[in-house]
Formats: C-alpha cells, structure tokens, sequence
C-alpha cells in the first residue's frame, strides 16, 4: 500500500510557499470572528494539507489558494464546532431552563438526586452527604480529665500540708504547666486559699494562712 503524498512532510518549496501565505490564517479567523489563540491549533492542519494539494493537484490552480485555503479551514472549523455539539454541556443548577417561567434546574432536584450534588468544590473543598446512615453508639459524656497537678492539688487541700512541689524535666515545661494550674485556681475561686508560681523547673503550691476571725467553711 502506497503513503498518501498529502501525508508527506512539506518540501522546501512547500515550506516557503506556506510562509508566504501564512497571513491568510488570520485573515479567515478575522472574517469568521473567531479568536486566533483559540482556533488557530484547529485550522492549520487543514491549512497545510491545503498547500499540499496545492502542489499535487494542477487543477487547483484554477483558483486562487486562498479560496483553497479558506474552504479547507472551513471544514476544520465545521469539524470541532460538530464535535463541541456532541459534547455533554454542563451547566449550573442555579441556571434558569429556557422556555420556563423562571424555574430553575435547582427546583427539578429530587431527594434522589441530592446524593450527587458536589457541596463545597467551588471552594477547593469536597463534602458528601449521606442519608439514613446506620449510627455508631453515641459516647457517654464523662467530663473533661484531670490533670496529675489537678488531682495532687485536690488532695492537698483536704490535708494539712502547708506547701507542695511538683518538678519537671525543665523550665519550659513548668511554665506550661503553671499556666493550667492558674487557669483551674481562677476558674475554682482558689485565689484566697493557695498561691500557684515556679522557680526555673519547679511548680510551688502554698496554703494561705487564714485571716484573723475567719472560720472554716
């Protein structure tokens, strides 16, 4: 089996001639009002097979090439504007139906349909929603854990002990937890019963002394 020569790489001669008449891709893209960026990719092919014929086609000189031209950028730009039809087109479900009363796509969506709807995309997120799911146990709510130091310092306050340390590996970590302590002194109303600070890695708890007159709750 022969190869079609309107297949064959363009000669010299070819190559030149297609240079010259380079202009009248624009020129076509310009009467047809289609943006040059967007078609351009489309109509060469057929712009260049055009100059092949050109060559290998006498006949054809009976015309000028750029009708030859035109009419074989014509029938690429039919082509891709054919195949865009077939295309599945894709719209917004905030989009109004044509020939409707305003009703939009949105109101024809069934209970169905809600499972496929994308939330979120639009947003760089995705979500998905589901219906009639089977539910894991709930937990029981036990409140939040306490702390060692929360714990150590409930003891102390049921004894007799006038101070208490807690050490830690280092500074930074006392100070950390210095600052839990502080929160539970203040949430607690233990300001007038102990005083809370550290000195480099350690946390020092020291009972208040009670005022003069003041009796035990």
């Amino acid at each position: 089996m022969k190869n079609d020569p309107l297949n064959s790489p363009l000669t010299l001669e070819e190559q030149q001639f297609a240079i010259d008449n380079h202009y009248l891709i624009s020129k076509y893209l310009n009467i047809r009002k289609l943006p040059f960026d967007d078609w351009y990719d489309i109509v060469i092919f057929r712009y260049l097979r055009s100059v092949k014929r050109w060559f290998a086609i006498p006949e054809l000189h009976e015309h000028s090439f750029e009708i030859i031209a035109f009419y074989a950028m014509r029938s690429a730009i039919g082509g891709e504007l054919a195949k865009q039809g077939r295309r599945i087109q894709t719209v917004s479900i905030d989009e109004t139906i044509p020939g409707t009363d305003g009703m939009k796509y949105a109101d024809t969506v069934t209970y169905d349909n809600l499972k496929y709807i994308p939330y979120g995309e639009s947003e760089g997120e995705s979500m998905n929603i589901s219906y009639n799911v089977k539910l894991p146990e709930r937990k029981s709510f036990r409140g939040a854990q306490q702390s060692d130091e929360i714990i150590a310092i409930n003891g102390f306050l049921t004894g007799t002990m006038k101070n208490m340390c807690f050490t830690y590996d280092t500074p930074e970590e006392a100070k950390k937890r210095l600052a839990s302590v502080q929160s539970y002194r203040r949430t607690k109303g233990h300001k007038e019963i102990y005083e809370a600070y550290r000195n480099e890695n350690c946390v020092y708890i020291v009972r208040l002394k009670k005022k003069a007159g003041e009796k035990d709750a």
